[in-house]
């Protein structure tokens, strides 16, 4: 039971860890990014871009880290 729960927990603090590293990321450094000759839309295209494949990047390792330990979980409970 307890295990449950600190698989949960753990999931949680990743997710948000990542979330709010992530949010800064795109703040500090995406935001405020200028390409000299390049004209403002494609900067802004480029700024979507990197924001997107950010967040699927993030979405994926989460998806992975929930499936990891939900199947750690059921091998764990047909072994008792």
């Amino acid at each position: 039971m307890t295990r449950r729960i600190l698989d949960f927990v753990v999931i949680l603090l990743f997710v948000w860890g990542c979330m709010l590293f992530g949010l800064w990321i795109i703040d500090n450094l995406i935001v405020p990014m200028s390409i000299p000759g390049v004209s403002r839309y494609m900067v802004n295209i480029v700024q979507i871009v990197i924001s997107a494949a950010m967040v699927f990047l993030w979405l994926q390792i989460w998806r992975w880290l929930a499936r990891s330990i939900f199947w750690r979980a059921l091998r764990n409970n047909q072994n008792k």
